[in-house]
């Protein structure tokens, strides 16, 4: 009898310390704060690299520098907990990816999409109405080195906006 009575609290006791995880082990409400986290990475890095702005946009667009689009990919990535393993990430057949940010409690803040390009950038991300409210920050633009407006960014643009 004692042994059932043993048997019995030691299954209900692994069977609530299997059926509980702790918050950073859930998917989606995992207990981060994603738009808190995009946050602190553009201010992070703000007044270093993504503070740059050029003279002829608003102050809601910030750039970067990068060498090729997979390192604008791979900073996209670092702009939202969980880089890649996210699980608000969703793809499109042109090469834009989604990533819906969510909060603590999994609930909804707004959307962020990368979007490559062949024009004159990179890579663009596009921040959707509510991150775009919290952050003051409506895109961000991944430009080549050597489209960078030291190298004769403006100039080149305005040739190609020619043709």
């Amino acid at each position: 009898m004692w042994v059932a009575i043993l048997v019995c609290g030691f299954s209900m006791a692994m069977f609530t310390a299997c059926g509980s995880s702790s918050k950073d082990d859930e998917p989606g409400g995992n207990g981060t704060d994603d738009l808190a986290y995009l946050q602190r990475r553009i201010a992070e890095e703000g007044n270093l690299v993504y503070g740059a702005q050029l003279a002829n946009e608003g102050k809601d667009i910030i750039n970067r520098p990068v060498k090729t689009q997979e390192e604008a990919l791979a900073e996209f990535y670092k702009l939202i907990p969980g880089g890649k393993t996210h699980q608000g990430l969703s793809s499109s057949g042109n090469g834009a990816i989604t990533c819906r940010l969510t909060g603590p409690n999994g609930e909804s803040q707004g959307t962020i999409t990368y979007q490559p390009t062949t024009v004159y950038y990179c890579a663009e991300v596009v921040f959707g109405s509510e991150v775009r409210s919290a952050t003051g920050v409506s895109r961000l633009r991944y430009i080549p080195y050597e489209n960078w407006p030291d190298n004769g960014f403006l100039s080149n643009l305005l040739e190609r906006l020619k043709k």
